[in-house]
């Protein structure tokens, strides 16, 4: 049987994480320890997830310290947990609701394919506007779609221990500060692609992904986070953050004429960008939308 780390970064999340600690407690088949960080709440989280501290495979980390950020709290975890003792490691947020099979299936899938990262569709809810969506991610790859985005949403992530050490010692060297901002998910995601490691983009959809007003990102589905997106462009977030990750996800010769292209950024760089764009992003639609944005100067 499969014994598995499961990374829970906690904040403010007093509504929702013992729902979501359960369903991880239930899953079918695999050997699970939880990991719990809480990264300063100012709500009853902390003395929500003590409850839970008696059980011997949950284990709340005791750390003072605020990172202020979803990606610095996972990284904190990843960098406390004993990664070799684990066959695989997992994220989790605090909000959602995970299927009893979800890591079995993942488990299944990476080793009948040699996967050493994997990732899934979800279904996407809201229990206030009584509304449900499939959100799929499970996109063939492309050349360099990890410099330009995530595998899915990173809850969904599942690493080998391989993976995980490979992560770790990749940001071993990083503050919490230069994680605000920025996303874990796609970091990781980098690094295994960076590395030549093989990714499992499975169409199953293992999680109920709450949306709720406290969501960092949330599926972003509607036009508010279309236009949310379409701002984060605009402001120079997306092309920071592919800069950023190449420099982190140990990238390489392969790498270097694209992320020239995207440093220098002149007139004719946009141009031999837009001619690539279609290797930018998994999704076809993607690919034209980044290509417009690269044509006008808005990326």
């Amino acid at each position: 049987m499969a014994k598995i780390a499961v990374l829970l970064a906690a904040y403010n999340g007093e509504s929702f994480i013992v729902s979501q600690v359960n369903s991880i407690l239930f899953q079918l088949g695999v050997d699970v320890d939880i990991y719990i960080r809480d990264d300063g709440s100012t709500d009853s989280t902390v003395s929500t997830i003590e409850r839970f501290s008696e059980l011997s495979n949950v284990f709340i980390l005791k750390d003072s310290e605020s990172t202020r950020s979803a990606a610095g709290n996972f990284f904190r975890i990843l960098s406390q947990v004993e990664l070799g003792f684990y066959d695989y490691i997992a994220f989790s947020d605090q909000d959602d609701i995970w299927d009893p099979e979800k890591m079995s299936r993942a488990v299944s899938k990476m080793s009948e394919g040699g996967f050493e990262g994997y990732s899934s569709d979800l279904v996407a809810y809201s229990n206030s506007k009584g509304q449900a969506s499939y959100l799929k991610k499970s996109y063939p790859s492309k050349e360099f779609d990890y410099l330009f985005q995530g595998a899915s949403a990173g809850c969904t992530y599942v690493m080998t221990s391989k993976l995980a050490t490979t992560v770790a010692q990749s940001i071993a060297h990083l503050h919490s500060s230069d994680f605000i901002g920025r996303s874990h998910d796609w970091l990781v995601y980098a690094i295994a692609r960076a590395h030549n490691m093989q990714w499992c983009y499975d169409y199953y959809a293992p999680i109920f992904y709450r949306q709720h007003s406290s969501n960092v990102y949330g599926a972003m589905t509607t036009l508010q986070g279309l236009l949310a997106k379409v701002k984060l462009v605009r402001d120079g977030w997306y092309r920071s953050n592919v800069l950023w990750i190449a420099e982190y996800c140990g990238a390489g010769e392969k790498e270097a004429k694209i992320l020239a292209l995207v440093k220098n950024y002149s007139f004719f760089d946009r141009l031999k960008l837009m001619a690539h764009s279609g290797s930018f992003r998994r999704k076809k639609s993607e690919c034209r939308v980044l290509g417009v944005f690269f044509l006008l100067g808005l990326f």
